[in-house]
């Protein structure tokens, strides 16, 4: 079994891997608009943006406040971490289907928000973070 503090710190990873990949995502955005083009945020800035909340407020913060039994603390942070975790990998091909550069290279004109396989990237990933993070919490994994 993995303790609190182990997983306080794969929290804290991820957590700062957000925070930094989000910094880059809305300076981008930013130029985009200072440039006069359209800018927005992609469906897969929403996935990273989650795993960065769900890892600090599941992963760290009951293992900080002690509000919980020792037990249900450990179980929500390993909930947290596995779901941060599968969120932050899902963002990866996420992004890269925004941008056509996988599952888009047919598609011309310009990009919608969300691009058809970013959708369904999106919503995979989400849907496998819920159920593994479920199956943590009711015991089963």
């Amino acid at each position: 079994m993995v303790d609190n503090s182990t997983l306080a710190q794969i929290a804290s990873i991820i957590a700062g891997f957000g925070a930094t990949m989000l910094y880059f995502r809305i300076q981008r955005e930013l130029e985009m608009r200072e440039k006069g083009e359209q800018d927005w945020m992609p469906w897969a800035d929403s996935v990273l943006m989650s795993a960065t909340i769900i890892a600090l407020t599941g992963g760290v913060l009951p293992v900080l406040l002690n509000l919980f039994s020792p037990a249900f603390a450990t179980t929500l942070a390993r909930a947290s971490c596995a779901a941060a975790t599968l969120l932050l990998t899902g963002y990866i091909p996420s992004i890269l289907a925004h941008y056509r550069l996988l599952f888009g290279q047919n598609r011309a004109g310009p990009r919608d928000n969300p691009e058809p396989a970013e959708k369904t990237l999106v919503v995979f990933t989400v849907l496998a973070a819920v159920a593994t993070a479920s199956l943590i919490i009711t015991g089963i994994l």
